[in-house]
């Protein structure tokens, strides 16, 4: 589990810096909204590397508490 949540936190942090379009979503219905509102690439940057990085902490944790 704790290598999946480094990897998951790696594409993340990899979406956030790769990424160029970001849309807000639903979270209810799984998917973006139906006029597909953008939001502003730093925002979508910011959410998805703050994210990733936590994701890569909790793995590392969870890795350095299983030794």
């Amino acid at each position: 589990m704790d290598i999946l949540l480094i990897l998951a936190g790696g594409l993340a942090i990899a979406a956030g810096i790769f990424g160029k379009t970001f849309y807000k979503a639903d979270v209810i219905a799984l998917g973006t909204f139906k006029s597909k509102e953008e939001t502003p690439t730093w925002s979508g940057r910011v959410l998805f590397i703050s994210v990733g990085a936590a994701l890569i902490a909790i793995g590392m944790k969870l890795l350095w508490d299983a030794r």
